[in-house]
Formats: structure tokens, sequence, C-alpha cells
């Protein structure tokens, strides 16, 4: 194996060559171990695992993680793999990016197809939701501005005026991360125009007890994202209560500061005393479950 092979990918080499490479820097693996660690792993997991036997160095150093990526391409064909994800999220979100800016010849549609084609074949539970160790590695590459991009994009979108491709990517979005089902699509509606139903969707999740504690607080994210400071206090209220009844007091953190930031909002300085108090009796609470645990701050995004 060559120094080239970082420029030109492993596509062009033999299985052997990248089997000898990695047995050449302390990693012995067949074409039986593999498929044994894709059983239930994916490309990264399987090359951090190989990375505490690892003596490659310089160009060498990263060779596993590329190498896991080619063999998986070749002895799992059938699967796909979360860079494949990767890799057609970041044009999707290229082209979408174009089209806001006002390129009239950005390749959406192309990006979309792709998408689709992709989204079919992501491993999915028995619920028909994404499995969450692809998703974990999929999502893995994307930093914190990328992030955001991903969060705000459907709602550019809709404001733009391309409410379709808004509404698909919506679609995706609340596919991908199944705690964003039904908080992704009114915060579009409120975007067109249509306040009083969006409203109504986001009060729906952040009421149901039978979804996620994180779905929940998205849904009151997305009244606050709106401007609906009372509804956040009408809904987050109880919310808070019964996370303190459940003793899941990171949910309790956070809802706190939201609720916070709504009175604040609404000049409610009575009901800010009184949840100072909550607050001194939640963050003692959390202190005497989580000893030695620094409380990160817990903050509305």
């Amino acid at each position: 194996m060559d120094k080239a092979w970082q420029s030109k990918g492993l596509k062009d080499y033999s299985t052997e060559a990248i089997l000898g490479t990695l047995g050449h820097y302390g990693v012995q693996v067949s074409e039986a171990d593999f498929r044994q660690l894709a059983e239930k792993q994916y490309p990264t997991s399987i090359a951090q695992g190989w990375m505490p036997n690892w003596k490659g160095k310089g160009q060498f150093a990263p060779f596993p993680f590329a190498a896991a990526g080619e063999l998986w391409r070749r002895w799992q064909p059938e699967r796909l793999a979360p860079y494949e994800l990767s890799e057609g999220l970041a044009q999707l979100m290229g082209s979408l990016g174009q089209l806001l800016q006002g390129a009239q010849q950005a390749p959406v549609d192309a990006a979309f197809q792709r998408i689709n084609e992709v989204r079919q074949r992501i491993p999915v539970n028995d619920k028909g939701e994404p499995d969450v160790n692809f998703m974990q590695e999929a999502l893995r590459v994307f930093d914190e501005r990328a992030a955001r991009a991903f969060d705000d994009l459907a709602e550019m979108l809709a404001r733009a005026g391309h409410v379709g491709h808004a509404e698909a990517f919506s679609d995706l979005e609340e596919f991908l991360l199944p705690d964003r089902r039904g908080v992704s699509k009114p915060i579009i509606r409120a975007a067109r125009g249509e306040r009083e139903p969006a409203l109504e969707d986001l009060q729906k999740v952040a009421t149901d007890g039978t979804r996620s504690p994180l779905s929940r607080v998205l849904a009151v994210d997305g009244l606050l994202h709106i401007g609906a400071n009372d509804k956040v206090i009408s809904v987050g209220r109880p919310l808070l209560e019964e996370a303190e009844r459940t003793q899941d007091w990171h949910l309790a953190l956070d809802l706190l500061a939201r609720l916070e930031h709504s009175y604040k909002q609404l000049g409610e300085r009575s009901s800010l005393a009184a949840l100072a108090q909550d607050r001194a009796r939640i963050e003692a609470a959390h202190d005497a479950a989580h000893p030695g645990h620094r409380r990160h701050q817990h903050q509305h995004g």
C-alpha cells in the first residue's frame, strides 16, 4: 500500500492489499471476522474497535477508518453504510443552501432523489424508526454549525416561499429524528402564516404522555420559537411537575430554563419568584441524585 491512498481513496486497491496493510500495522482481520463485527456495528465503530492495537503513524494513522468503510462496501454491498447517508444529506443541504442564496440552477431535485433512494435503505427498528447506532454514526460527521443549518433549513425554505421543498425536508427530518415528529412541520406552518394550527399541533405533542421527554421539550421549544410564551407556560408547567414527580431531574432543569424565559418575556414577577423556589428544590434533588456531577447549563435553544 503506498502513501497515495489518502488522496486516491481505497477503491482501486485489492482487498489483499487493504488487509495486508491492516495486518502490518497491528490489526489482523478476516472476512469472517469483519462480517461478525458488521452484525452489530457500522464502519466507524468497527474502526474504533481496532484503534487500541493500531501502530500506523503519519499518513497511516487514520487508515482503519478508510479501510473499514471500504471493506464494508465490498463485503456488505447490500447494506447501506452510514457515510452514504452523511454524503446524501450534505449534498441535499448544500443544494438547498444554494437555492436560498438565489441560485436558479441549484440541483435540488437530483439531491432529493438521491436522499430518497438512500432513505429506502436505512435500517429501521420494529417501529419503523431509523436504527439509533446507524444514525449516530451518520450524523457524527456534522459539526455544530451544520447541525444548526439542518435545524433551520425547513423553516428558511418556507419563509423564502419554497414550500414544497420545505415540506419534503421536514418530512425527511421527522423520519431521521423521530423525536421531532410533529414538531418540525408545525414550525413550517407558522412560517407560512398558519400560526393557530401550528400552536395546536405543538401543544398536542407537548402534552402527549406517550411521547419521549425529548419530543415534548422540542415541542415546548417550538412554542418558544414562535413566541407563544403563554402556551409555553400552560404546557411547560404541568410537564415540570411531571418531571419532578418521576425524578427526571435533567428534564426538569431544561424546563425551568424555558419557563423562566417565558415568564421574563411576559413580565410575570410573582411567577418568577415562585419558579426560583422550584429551581432551588430541583437543583438540590439533582445534586443529591448525581453527586459529583457538575450541572451543565440548561438553556433553551
